[in-house]
């Protein structure tokens, strides 16, 4: 095993987590290496690629040229098929996750991050119960980085966690298998993102139209692992997709897994910190991932550099990181995942008759949170839930 340079910071992942982490990270004053195991930032796409606008813009100025579509809100489709509109104030855009993720990498690099691809992390460095570096295989041969801190940002499966004694396992409950098709020359409502709910549609979660033009969307579904077998959420698309829309151009698919668990409760020990999809930080209700991976990588990046700087890379001193996620991520997807399960019990009776009482209301007062405490009314102490989650 070779041993390669020495590293203040290596972050493990080349999603937005990693390299927003390996930017706030290079920014800190730390020499930062972001390994990526792919041959290509970007690529595979595994996401709807759906985010808000006002969650870009925290951290970086929108490009156009990954901006599939922006769309004005949402249409919501209940088991039976009703339509409810649901307006928004709040931009939202369908990104081209390829272009974007490269896009910040480039980001990472122009901050001073190093990037190495083709680099498939297999193992850690160990001092003890502390990380202290990583090892990769990269053409036939295995090298190893001496570094402070570690940041985990290797997605669902997160190898790294695991390897560093963090309790990473899923419930089937807790779990998502997701599968995506982008469709060309079809007809639909471009203006919004559509979801279909209905235990018969997507059991356990919805299926999902994002555009990415005036006759080009992806076209997904999202069920829950406990409550479908194997291949289910493929041969459920096809059939809402030849329902809806025949047998269209398919010019890309995809399929991943999607954590929608509360966040682990301690993403950290000594020498190394877990973000983005690898510390659960997904929204349980929505499988939505870019803007808290955002969030978390940027934290991430700088905790990890304010360590380096003070010689401290423990558990204890890195745990801020958690302190600082609180409000955005933390707070917000246990509120999330509590939604999320009184949501999964409803019947398709329910979400039917739901929808049928919003369409009774004027359009310009319908809103996320007057559906959903709507649908969950017997359910009086989710009220408060509802609320802060769609303040």
């Amino acid at each position: 095993m070779l041993v390669g340079d020495r590293y203040d910071v290596v972050v493990v992942g080349g999603g937005p987590a990693g390299s927003m982490a390996a930017k706030q990270s290079a920014l800190g004053g730390a020499k930062t290496l972001l390994l990526e195991r792919d041959s290509n930032i970007g690529v595979p796409v595994r996401c709807g690629e759906a985010v808000s606008l006002r969650n870009l813009e925290r951290f970086i100025t929108v490009q156009e040229n990954w901006c599939a579509a922006r769309v004005q809100g949402m249409v919501l489709h209940s088991p039976d098929e009703t339509a409810v509109t649901v307006n928004s104030t709040e931009m939202g855009v369908v990104l081209e996750r390829a272009l974007f993720d490269r896009w910040l990498a480039e980001q990472a690099a122009q901050s001073g991050a190093d990037i190495l691809t083709r680099a498939d992390v297999d193992g850690l460095l160990m001092n003890g119960d502390g990380v202290t570096g990583v090892k990769y295989r990269r053409f036939g041969k295995t090298q190893a980085v001496v570094a402070q801190v570690v940041i985990g940002a290797d997605g669902v499966e997160s190898r790294v966690g695991r390897w560093a004694g963090i309790r990473t396992q899923l419930a089937a409950r807790d779990f998502e298998s997701a599968y995506q098709m982008v469709l060309a020359g079809i007809n639909y409502d471009h203006r919004y993102c559509h979801f279909y709910l209905g235990n018969n549609i997507a059991p356990g979660g919805y299926l999902w139209i994002f555009p990415k033009g005036e006759h080009t969307a992806s076209v997904g579904i999202g069920v829950c692992a406990k409550d479908c077998s194997a291949g289910e959420a493929y041969d459920k698309l096809l059939e809402f997709i030849h329902r809806h829309f025949g047998k269209p151009a398919v010019v890309g698919e995809m399929a991943g897994g999607v954590p929608v668990s509360k966040p682990l409760k301690n993403p950290v020990t000594d020498g190394l910190l877990l973000a983005g999809d690898a510390a659960r930080h997904c929204n349980p209700l929505t499988g939505g991932g870019i803007a808290t991976a955002m969030i978390a990588g940027f934290h991430a990046g700088n905790v990890a550099a304010e360590a380096v700087k003070n010689g401290n890379a423990s558990a204890r001193r890195l745990g801020r990181f958690n302190d600082l996620i609180e409000d955005d991520i933390v707070k917000p997807n246990k509120r999330a995942y509590r939604l999320a399960e009184a949501v999964g019990k409803l019947s398709d009776e329910t979400m039917n008759w739901t929808a049928r009482e919003m369409l009774a209301m004027p359009e310009n007062q319908r809103n996320l949170r007057s559906i959903f405490l709507k649908g969950l009314s017997t359910q009086p102490l989710l009220m408060v839930d509802i609320i802060k989650a769609f303040a």
